[in-house]
């Protein structure tokens, strides 16, 4: 007995000493590794970025600067500086060594604070007595290049890996593609507001591809596109000159990559959304015509499915679709090609349609389109203060899919069969003509065919800020979160034309959507049956405050005040007040109906997790207990 007692004491302390050896060597051995379960492997290195590490030459070194000041004061930036550190070792794994990695703790008034500082990392105050605190990354290469990101936050952890890729690949590839960006609305910083003293900086899509590309500004009139030039941005082409138009043919001609953003309804270039503009549309007119593509004149897509939801000027309490503002889901992307393969959404304000010519020679290919519940909306509905409500009213949807965003691929031949254009004259005869890019390089020579490679945007609202950025302030220094796929979609698109997609697919899956698409679906089946009813009780109510309102300031409702009022006007004064009140109970009715199943919805979803779980729960224990107590009862009747 004492023999088997032993025996079992030394098997326990054998299972404990294996316990603890197993958990120190994982600990040592998989501390980076673990079980991605979410739908699109958020933290797990994508196959992007597996295809940049593999292609790196050079060694790429990069140092993560974190407090343990930090992590002490606050343990969820610690817990996130373990996470950043495991995601660095997996790059320094996979790159096989060509990416070293290296953790410095910048205590207060030491040597490697002073590097912190030079590398230019944000250090975040402390305590009173001044101390600083940093946790940032700091990347260098083999000719001395640096690339920072001066504080690393929680709230863009889904982010990580793209910021990473991106300064691995701006270290490891120095040499940036050229954008020529050429735009007619202030994109890239408004020099008015700048010249007023005002703080006007870049939109952040223009920011981010300076991140990645050297984005060089060109003039709205030029009569050639730098040789350098690989891809062609044109924001809002508004009356362009024949020989610009002329320059970008060539430059299409030659091989040169296009990337346009035209606007049936261009919201922006007023500075107001809501007042016209005489540059609110724009197109490439005869390029397209030779392109084999148009912009169908005067109209922008209504989708219903995608519709953003607004409150009415004045009216608070009234939210309604806005037909011509969209943010597109996953189902509108053409997941075939690899600018669009990975986005899930994207939002658009009063985009136009976009359609192939017939017999076009040239590939029209979707990249974007609307939903089967969409319509043709005429564009002037849609400027200064657009009905809302009458857009919505008249919604009738025709069944077909609009093109928003489309590539073209083919043959074309040039939009100037008699050459080049002559010298465009001035407006104003005194002031001289524009410079050309070169005067003293002799003209190549026209090309009359050649092969197009562009992406066409029938929308440029959906590059400004206010569409897909939100933007917040940590301690001085912009943040900014994207809400949609617009920047990645631009960026995405970019890097395709260049010639190179290594962030493409990385890029396009940062945006993580989860619309309540079944909510979305319970409040369009509500609006649908009670909208019209809704819509003749506001206007019930409203006619019948202006009559009581015009009743009370007529003259024989001036005479109440001093007593002399009719019966029959104060029977007509109760109706109205009466009426009112009705009115109200009956709209309060409706708009509980309009929530009435959304409600439910929550109700049940409440019950589910904080009822029907511990239930089960409960249940199963019982059940266990019960079979537990069977079993004993057998085995002691045995």
């Amino acid at each position: 007995m004492k023999s088997q007692t032993r025996l079992t004491v030394l098997a326990l302390g054998l299972l404990v000493v294996l316990f603890v050896a197993l958990n120190v060597l994982s600990g040592h051995f998989l501390a980076s590794d673990r079980l991605d379960l979410t739908q699109r492997k958020l933290y797990t290195l994508s196959d992007a970025t597996r295809e940049l590490l593999d292609q790196i030459k050079e060694p790429v070194d990069l140092t993560l600067y974190v407090s343990k000041q930090l992590g002490e004061a606050a343990p969820q930036y610690g817990l996130y500086a373990q996470r950043v550190r495991e995601t660095l070792d997996q790059y320094a794994a996979l790159s096989k060594g060509k990416v070293r990695v290296r953790q410095v703790d910048p205590a207060p008034f030491t040597d490697a604070e002073d590097q912190a500082s030079a590398a230019g990392l944000q250090g975040i105050p402390l305590d009173e007595n001044g101390s600083q605190v940093y946790f940032g990354l700091a990347g260098t290469n083999s000719t001395d290049d640096v690339q920072t990101i001066g504080f690393l936050q929680p709230d863009r952890e889904r982010f990580l890996e793209y910021d990473v890729t991106r300064m691995v690949q701006s270290l490891a590839f120095p040499k940036r593609k050229v954008v020529g960006l050429v735009a007619t609305l202030p994109v890239d910083g408004d020099p008015m507001a700048m010249m007023r003293g005002q703080e006007a900086p870049p939109l952040t899509v223009i920011q981010q591809l300076r991140q990645n590309f050297e984005v060089r500004n060109l003039s709205a009139k030029f009569d050639e596109v730098p040789a350098d030039v690989d891809v062609l941005m044109l924001v809002h082409p508004h009356d362009l000159s024949p020989r610009t138009m002329y320059a970008i043919d060539q430059f299409a001609l030659r091989g040169g990559r296009v990337l346009a953003f035209v606007d049936p309804n261009a919201e922006a270039s007023a500075g107001n959304p809501m007042v016209p503009h005489p540059s609110i549309a724009s197109d490439l007119g005869p390029l397209f015509k030779s392109w084999g593509i148009q912009m169908v004149e005067g109209k922008v897509v209504g989708d219903r499915q995608a519709a953003r939801r607004v409150s009415l000027p004045g009216q608070r309490t009234t939210v309604l679709e806005y037909l011509a503002w969209l943010a597109e889901p996953e189902t509108a992307f053409n997941h075939d090609d690899p600018v669009t393969q990975n986005l899930d959404n994207m939002t658009f304000a009063t985009a136009g349609i976009l359609k192939p010519l017939d017999g076009a020679k040239t590939k029209f290919t979707p990249l974007v389109q609307s939903s089967p519940a969409s319509t043709e909306i005429d564009v002037a509905k849609t400027q200064g203060i657009p009905d809302v409500a009458g857009i919505l009213k008249d919604f009738k949807p025709s069944g077909e899919r609009y093109t928003m965003v489309a590539r073209l691929a083919g043959p074309i031949e040039t939009a100037f069969p008699d050459g080049q254009p002559a010298e465009d004259k001035p407006a104003d005869q005194s002031a001289p003509a524009e410079p050309k890019s070169n005067p003293d390089k002799a003209a190549a020579p026209a090309l009359r065919q050649g092969t197009i490679d562009a992406i066409v945007v029938a929308d440029t609202d959906m590059l400004q800020d206010r569409l897909w950025v939100q933007k917040a302030d940590f301690l001085g220094q912009n943040v900014d979160t994207p809400i949609a796929g617009n920047g990645n979609f631009v960026e995405s698109a970019v890097e395709n034309l260049a010639g190179g997609a290594n962030l493409g697919s990385l890029r396009a899956r940062e945006i993580v959507s989860r619309p309540f698409t079944l909510v979305d679906n319970l409040k369009r089946e509500a609006e649908n049956k009670w909208r019209t009813q809704e819509q003749e009780l506001r206007d019930s109510l409203k006619t019948t405050q202006a009559k009581l309102a015009d009743l009370r300031h007529s003259e024989s409702a001036r005479d109440v005040t001093a007593g002399a009022v009719s019966a029959e006007q104060q029977k007509e004064i109760d109706q109205f007040e009466a009426t009112m009140i009705k009115t109200r109970r009956d709209l309060r009715k409706v708009e509980l109906a309009l929530r009435e199943n959304i409600d439910r919805l929550k109700a049940f979803l409440v019950f589910v997790n904080a009822g029907l779980v511990p239930i089960l729960v409960a249940v199963a224990a019982v059940v266990l207990g019960a079979w537990r107590v069977r079993r004993r009862r057998r085995t002691v009747q045995v």
